[in-house]
């Protein structure tokens, strides 16, 4: 995925750059009033490898495996913790003389899923500098 972004600052040898997100409903978006159709911006922090100053015009490429893969860790894995946990202490608690065991479960279930967003939290921090290498940037040209 590339998009052409504005550097808007260099901190310890990284920039800033402000790049404009997508609208997700597609390029038909005159006649609807939903307020996703708004331009939206982001802030990507990239290695500044290309010697770039602030307010140059920069093509930011996003690798999006690396990407989908991230989405696919977030969302995916508390959801799967989630539904494991849930489904485990269902299975257990029903065997049990215990009053709203279904709310026990699922309280369960929330506590198993804070659990994968703490290993995704571990992770994120333990792989940050291979995560630079997801994105990159160069100097644009008209």
């Amino acid at each position: 995925m590339e998009k052409l972004g504005i550097v808007k600052s260099i901190v310890d040898g990284y920039m800033y750059v402000e790049v404009s997100r997508e609208s997700p409903c597609g390029v038909s978006c005159a006649s609807c009033h939903a307020a996703c159709a708004e331009s939206k911006t982001e802030i990507v922090k990239v290695n500044n490898l290309i010697d770039a100053k602030e307010g140059d015009v920069v093509e930011v490429h996003i690798n999006s495996r690396n990407v989908l893969g991230y989405f696919l860790l977030v969302y995916g894995l508390p959801l799967l913790f989630l539904f494991i946990g849930t489904c485990i202490s269902y299975y257990f608690l029903s065997k049990t003389n215990l009053k709203n065991y279904d709310v026990y479960s699922f309280l369960i279930g929330l506590v198993f899923m804070l659990t994968a967003y703490k290993f995704i939290s571990l992770y994120d921090k333990k792989h940050m500098s291979v995560r630079d290498n997801y994105v990159s940037a160069r100097k644009y040209r008209a």
